[in-house]
């Protein structure tokens, strides 16, 4: 009898095991933050040998998932953890990408193979608090680990990343990154125009800002 009455505390304690976990993970919320077409910007600002070039883009399409709602106290005194890593993903079309300038577009665009690999994607792999000292009040910050895609060649890329809200619930996350041409297999274009004596800089420098909108709770 008292094998049985083990055996029957036992399950029970089971059995109350499972049903905590699976209240815990229905009680659980993922909230998607997603890119809205207004708002979003990011620029590529470059050098030659005749003067430094900019392009800028207003699409930055894509999502942020994360579980639960993000932080989003500024008066904070040191950055939260994150309790899990969000899943973000984001596309840029290649053809969005304008310096005003026809022809340095033309140029651009088809040094980034845009009829093959139309986006530039991004997804992110890490993200921890930055270190650095922060006051009441400032964007969250956190160090940021990806990988970025261009013109069909993956590669890791690091960079810091700042959190504010933005409208109703959602967020705005800039950042910025130094990144070479040739790593993605892009020779930096010597236009033959001026007898092709205008040779562009590999090291190019990117800053975005991504507005988001809480869209979706699940």
């Amino acid at each position: 009898m008292n094998g049985l009455r083990n055996l029957t505390v036992r399950s029970a304690g089971v059995a109350l095991g499972i049903l905590l976990t699976a209240t815990t993970l229905l009680g659980a919320e993922s909230v998607r933050y997603q890119g809205v077409p207004r708002g979003s910007s990011v620029k590529i600002d470059g050098t030659s040998t005749v003067h430094d070039w900019t392009v800028e883009g207003k699409l930055i399409g894509g999502s942020m998932i994360v579980d639960g709602e993000f932080p989003s106290d500024l008066s904070v005194s040191t950055v939260p953890e994150l309790t899990s890593l969000p899943t973000v993903g984001v596309k840029i079309p290649v053809t969005s990408l304008k310096s005003g300038k026809s022809t340095m577009d033309n140029v651009m665009h088809g040094a980034m193979k845009h009829t093959k690999h139309r986006m530039i994607d991004y997804k992110l792999t890490k993200m921890t608090p930055s270190a650095a000292e922060r006051q009441s009040g400032d964007p969250l910050r956190y160090d940021a680990e990806g990988t970025l895609t261009v013109a069909g060649v993956t590669k890791p890329i690091k960079m810091p990343v700042e959190l504010v809200g933005h409208g109703d619930g959602g967020l705005k996350i800039s950042g910025k990154a130094k990144v070479k041409m040739t790593d993605f297999g892009i020779k930096p274009p010597a236009p033959k125009i001026a007898l092709g004596l205008i040779k562009t800089g590999d090291q190019v420098d990117i800053t975005f800002e991504w507005v988001t909108k809480k869209r979706v709770k699940k």
